[in-house]
């Protein structure tokens, strides 16, 4: 490397470019899953697993158990990590970032309850089977992969919910 082309590069240790961090919970009761509607999302993107962001520093752990009480009045604690989906930014959308996905146990008598603040409209018990009425592309993926996770004991590398294998420099998976 020469010392011109050192000096333009981009410090990204030092000088990191701004990235999301999203943590979901996978919350099975018997055949059913939980899922969130999020009204002020696209279509796309309008049903999908309970969560939300990490704030700085932050683990996506403690994120989690902190997002669902504030959301949903679920105090929890997350089990296996069950799936990473790294997500490329979308300008003017959001920035790019990655979704942790945390199997999450939850008490037969504890119900969610929605904090007006929540930015939810609403949430539903939704057997496996019919998830695909609600949940489409990236998060019905999302969720998908994260299932095949939870019933193998693996974890998921996913990219926009595709399975990452194999991929090279420059390369992105095809649906």
């Amino acid at each position: 490397m020469t010392e011109e082309s050192a000096e333009e590069s981009p410090n990204w240790f030092n000088d990191p470019p701004r990235r999301r961090v999203g943590t979901l919970a996978l919350i099975l009761r018997g055949s059913q899953l939980m899922l969130v509607n999020r009204p002020d999302k696209i279509t796309v993107a309008q049903w999908g697993l309970p969560g939300g962001s990490a704030g700085p520093d932050e683990h996506p752990r403690r994120a989690l158990s902190r997002t669902l009480d504030e959301r949903l009045g679920l105090r929890v604690t997350p089990g296996r990590w069950l799936a990473v989906d790294y997500v490329p930014a979308t300008p003017g959308k959001h920035a790019e970032g990655t979704n942790w996905v945390y199997e999450v146990q939850l008490p037969g008598h504890i119900e969610p309850v929605i904090n007006e603040n929540s930015g939810f409209g609403d949430v539903r018990w939704v057997e496996i089977a019919a998830v695909g009425e609600l949940a489409v592309d990236h998060a019905l993926r999302r969720i998908e992969q994260s299932l095949r996770a939870a019933g193998t004991g693996q974890t998921a590398e996913l990219y926009v919910g595709i399975p990452v294998r194999d991929i090279g420099p420059g390369t992105v998976p095809v649906s």
